[in-house]
């Protein structure tokens, strides 16, 4: 129970690697605001996690392309809560993710932009007033694995830019006592081709697929005092791609 007191807000929490963090951080007794762009999904996943968990929870509709859903939520869980200590900006899309080509248009360009590099930037923005008030904070992005890759269209343009604004951020929010740090997972499901996922696993040195429960330890790791002199890094889950020369 490291984290007993605290309040945690996780976005696109509603389902999969969103909601196996906001479990995680529930399980260390932090009150757990769960946003999703589904806001019933949202409810039903705050619902589970307080039965499993014995904690507070609330669930939102989360729309990270909207300003003003960024922060109503933040607001709504400073209301409830009476403030937050730890944001993780997992939501994100994956849309472009393969080119940069002229079937990405411009106006679908701006809109993964935002999502997935401005949304964070304002979530943080909206929480880093309350996290100050309280003594400091943690502020923890989503990047991934693409971001390293050698191909990744859109998607990791945007994912690389995660993890320079979490430098960024690590810089300007340090004297708040607010740590900024990230997390790049690697293939964590099923949902590319075979072919994909077999080049990805040759590439690998631990020879399985990973989980979103593999990425949780980290996250916990991250948001607890055990890595309390730790800003400003991006820790990579990705079963060792990373490793090869």
């Amino acid at each position: 129970m490291q984290l007993q007191g605290k309040v945690a807000l996780v976005t696109g929490a509603g389902s999969n690697i969103g909601k196996i963090y906001a479990t995680a951080l529930a399980k260390e007794g932090a009150s757990v605001v769960i946003g999703d762009l589904d806001g019933a999904l949202a409810k039903e996943a705050a619902a589970e996690i307080a039965a499993e968990t014995g904690v507070r929870t609330l669930g939102l509709e989360m729309d990270m392309g909207n300003d003003a859903h960024i922060e109503a939520a933040v607001k709504a869980t400073i209301e409830t809560f009476g403030g937050v200590d730890i944001l993780v900006n997992n939501a994100g899309l994956a849309r472009g993710r393969w080119s940069l080509n002229s079937e990405l248009s411009n106006d679908e360009w701006r809109h993964i932009l935002w999502v997935n590099v401005g949304a964070p930037l304002a979530a943080a923005r909206a929480c880093r007033p309350s996290m100050a008030a309280r003594g400091g904070g943690v502020i923890i992005n989503q990047s991934s694995m693409a971001a390293y890759a050698q191909t990744g269209g859109a998607y990791a343009v945007t994912k690389l830019a995660i993890s320079a604004l979490t430098v960024q951020l690590a810089k300007e929010y340090g004297g708040d006592n607010i740590r900024v740090n990230g997390i790049a997972p690697g293939v964590m499901n099923g949902r590319i081709p075979k072919e994909a996922l077999d080049k990805v696993l040759s590439m690998q040195l631990l020879q399985r697929r990973g989980t979103p429960e593999d990425l949780a330890g980290a996250m916990v790791f991250l948001a607890t005092d055990a890595s309390s002199f730790m800003t400003g890094q991006t820790l990579i889950v990705d079963g060792g791609p990373a490793a090869r020369p």
